[in-house]
Parts: C-alpha cells; structure tokens; sequence
C-alpha cells in the first residue's frame, strides 16, 4: 500500500509539473512577447496612423531610388546593345532590367496600398485605443505588416570615430518637405532667408515654382520643378498648404496662396527683407486650414531642417 500510495503522488507531482511547464511555453505568455494581429485584435488607430505614414515616406524614398536604379540601367542596356563594339563582358556585366521593373512595380504597389490603408484609417470615427478595425482596414495592415507601433531598432553598434569639428555649421536658408512624389518643397526660415530662396540661383532655378501667402508676412516657398513645366494638383495643394501655415494668416479659415515661377519674382531696389515683387502670370490657390491638418501632418514626417 505505501508503494502504491507513493507512485499515485509521484504521478500527481509529474502531471503538476507538466501543467506549468506548458503553461510558461504557451504562446503570448511570456513577458514582452505580443501575439500577432488578427481580424479580431484591438488596436491603437493614433500609432497605427502614424507608423503608416512612417513605412509610407520610407516607400516612397525606396522607390524613387529603385525608379532611378531601373532607368539607368535601361539606358546603359539600350547604349551597349546598339554598340556594335561593346564587348561580351561589357553585355555580361550589364544590369537585369527586368528584376529592377518588378522591383519598381511591386514598391510602387505597396506605396498604393499603404496610401489606401492612410485613407481609410482617415475614415474611421473612433479614433481611441483599443478599437477593432473594420474587416478591409484591418486585413490591409495585416497584409502590409504594418503594426500600430514601429518595429523595434536593432542595438546601436560602436560609435563612430570623430573627425575635426567644423567651425561653421553649413546652414540653409530653408526647410525641406517632400510631397508623395518625392517633389522638394523648400520653405524659407526668416525674412532675410525668403529672399536668399527665392532670388539666389544656388538655391532656386529660374524654373522652379514659387509661393507666397497673398497679402500678408509668410514664408517664401520654392518648389522644385526638375524640368517641369506643371506640378501635380496634389502637389500644388502641398506646397500651398504649408505657405498658409507659415504666414501670419494662418489663423484663418481659408488663406489665399500667389503661385508663380521665381523667374518672375524681382526684388524692388531698396525694398525691406522678404519683401519682393510678382510679374507674369499669377494663380491663386484657396487653402481651407481644415482641411489642410492631414495634409500638413503629413509633410512634417517628411519635414529636413539644417
């Protein structure tokens, strides 16, 4: 009888042990590990948001460099194959254009996606923590692994060695944004920085586009045509959005914004900082504040300032 009694509490303490064993190895259960995201799982819309915009300004950068991988190669292609003395190794060692096109095209199709995805999380009333997305919300973010937090950063290796410290900072007289296109819009910091943007051609070529909030003090705004002759409306909308914003008219509902190109922007001769003249031909743009906000929240993830 002892022996059977000390069999039946030695089988008693195994399937205890065992229990708790496989309690701890359970999937979620250990500390800091969290279960990935499902149709059902609850989610924080404000960090989301922002960590679509985030992977959405990082897929544009990728995808503006992949666009110039692939025509670049395209022309190196188009030159050595009608070349009658390019050499065997030149061809050889010639780029896969047709890798880098699907490159492009499948960046190009998660840019979609994630502006898809920015859209509709735009859409949603409740905007709190702890919300179940709808269905096609949730399954475009599960699809795009996108979390509602930022991956976390690997360990920062050794620092780097230092070089000899610059005496004078290099400083531009602008802030930079980047539109979805990739498109540079350079905002002036002062008055006296408006006018080094808009006239100085080591800043603006005569091409590029220029804004200004009408009527009133504001920032000078220089967009950057690249050969260009017109900017995509949403790109307009961009740079017109933060001359409202850096004016002091930001205050109201709707701000006029004068659009122009620099060539066509003079400075009268003893004319005060930041003040200059138009001539040609003059657009108006109407910016409704409110509607700007996610327009502008935007831009400033893309914000550079030196």
């Amino acid at each position: 009888m002892s022996a059977r009694r000390d069999f039946e509490l030695q089988l008693k303490n195994s399937l205890i042990r065992n229990r708790r064993e496989l309690h701890m190895a359970s999937p979620g259960k250990e500390e800091g590990m969290d279960l990935p995201k499902t149709i059902e799982s609850e989610w924080n819309t404000p960090a989301l948001k922002k960590e679509v915009q985030r992977q959405s300004m990082r897929c544009l950068k990728k995808t503006s460099k992949a666009y110039e991988r692939w025509t670049k190669a395209k022309t190196l292609v188009e030159e050595l194959t009608s070349n009658p003395d390019s050499s065997l190794e030149e061809l050889e060692k010639c780029p896969n254009v047709n890798e880098l096109e699907v490159e492009v095209k499948e960046l190009q199709e998660r840019l979609n996606d994630l502006k898809t995805l920015e859209k509709l999380l735009g859409e949603i009333k409740n905007k709190g923590q702890g919300v179940v997305l709808p269905n096609e919300v949730a399954e475009l973010a599960i699809k795009l692994e996108v979390d509602d937090k930022p991956p976390q950063r690997p360990p920062r290796g050794p620092p780097k060695p230092k070089g000899p410290k610059s005496t004078e900072p290099h400083r531009l007289p602008y802030r930079r944004f980047y539109s979805y296109d990739n498109i540079e819009i350079r905002v002036g910091k002062k008055a006296e920085d408006n006018d080094v943007l808009s006239l100085s051609p080591q800043h603006r070529d005569g091409s590029d586009f220029w804004m200004h909030a009408a009527g009133c003090p504001g920032s000078h705004v220089v967009i950057r045509s690249n050969g260009r002759t017109s900017l995509p409306e949403e790109v307009t909308m961009d740079a017109a959005a933060l001359a409202a914003r850096h004016s002091k008219a930001s205050g109201g509902s709707v701000v006029p914004v004068s659009m122009t190109v620099c060539r066509d922007v003079v400075k009268p001769p003893g004319a005060k900082a930041g003040l200059v003249q138009l001539r040609g031909k003059v657009r108006t743009i109407k910016v409704n504040m409110k509607e700007a906000k996610s327009r502008l929240e935007r831009l400033d993830t893309t914000e550079l300032v030196n």
